[in-house]
């Protein structure tokens, strides 16, 4: 029995070793007929391939790593994948360095062989085009990103200095005077109601600053409609009965940033920051003008919290006049 055992155990151990000298042989049968048709070296392809899977299984890894970061084990074990998988940041990286690994041996027989047909050349000059741009975009992105940690958002419930109130009034009307002009719905407070506002505890104000301290946005929620005269609340307690009596209605009051920082995606920070400060299962409403910016509500889909949220379109405002002409 132990002679039988002891053949079996070296019966497996030659089966695993002539597998791996197949699978090598195949390899290299490959290389060579790539190497004779399209007069390339078969050791710089081999070499090449090789080392190509070490991004390709690594990125694989960082886009597993990167969508489970908030997945348990009790997820799993019942099935709830919903709204726990997540693209993340690690998600987008390790797709890159996947593409990278996997294009590797490809990209080395379009640079350097010849006789290739125009579709191999199509194929993964496309390849190599798009993976370098979402390359390019990601490093891009991460210095824009970087640009952040030169500023802090932080939230008051009342903004009592002077010095504060003057500068904040002087961003929030710089912003929203030239916009008064554009839609024929008055898209700011006056200067005494934006006093009131932010004396008001019952409005959340973000405040965005810079390095030397400095003031350079604003950005105003609440959940108190006494708030925003202009929304009615008889609404939301008619189609949101159980998230207004619960006070989870919250609504964008608005944003400005001073003009020397705008274009650095400071507002979409903004905007995340105030999201994530929302409550479970709270609701946030916003409206804006179709003549001044008929793409805001896309900004929802830019977010960092574009995939854990849904948008909805309650409604659109219209504004006419006649003109008599006899």
């Amino acid at each position: 029995m132990e002679l039988i055992s002891h053949l079996l155990i070296n019966d497996f151990h030659y089966t695993i070793v002539n597998k791996m000298l197949e699978f090598y042989s195949n390899i290299v049968e490959i290389g060579k007929n790539i190497s004779t048709s399209y007069n390339l070296d078969v050791r710089y392809f081999l070499i090449i391939y090789f080392i190509s899977f070490l991004p390709f299984y690594f990125g694989y890894f960082l886009i597993i790593y990167g969508t489970t970061r908030n997945l348990k084990l009790v997820d799993v074990l019942n099935f709830r994948f919903k709204n726990r998988l997540t693209w993340s940041s690690s998600s987008k990286i390790g797709l890159i360095i996947h593409i990278i690994g996997r294009i590797m041996p490809y990209a080395y027989i379009v640079l350097f062989g010849i006789n290739l047909p125009i579709w191999i050349h199509i194929v993964v000059w496309s390849v190599i085009i798009l993976s370098v741009f979402f390359l390019v975009k990601k490093l891009v992105y991460s210095v824009s990103i970087s640009k952040f940690e030169d500023i802090e958002i932080i939230k008051k419930d009342i903004i009592d200095n002077d010095n504060d109130k003057k500068l904040l009034w002087l961003i929030y009307n710089e912003t929203f005077s030239p916009l008064n002009k554009i839609s024929p719905c008055k898209q700011s407070f006056d200067e005494d109601h934006f006093s009131e506002v932010l004396n008001d505890e019952l409005v959340y104000k973000y405040l965005i600053i810079n390095k030397k301290s400095e003031i350079i946005g604003l950005g105003l929620i609440t959940n108190h409609f006494r708030n925003t005269p202009w929304i009615s609340e008889e609404y939301f307690k008619e189609n949101f009965s159980d998230k207004h009596e619960s006070k989870l209605v919250y609504y964008f009051m608005g944003l400005a940033i001073n003009k020397k920082y705008r274009g650095n995606r400071y507002s979409i920070h903004l905007i995340e920051r105030i999201i994530d400060d929302l409550p479970k299962d709270s609701i946030m409403g916003f409206d804006h003008s179709q003549n001044i910016n008929p793409l805001l509500h896309h900004f929802t889909k830019i977010i960092k919290h574009a995939d854990q949220i849904t948008r909805k379109r309650i409604d659109r405002q219209h504004y006419h006049v006649v003109k008599r002409n006899k």
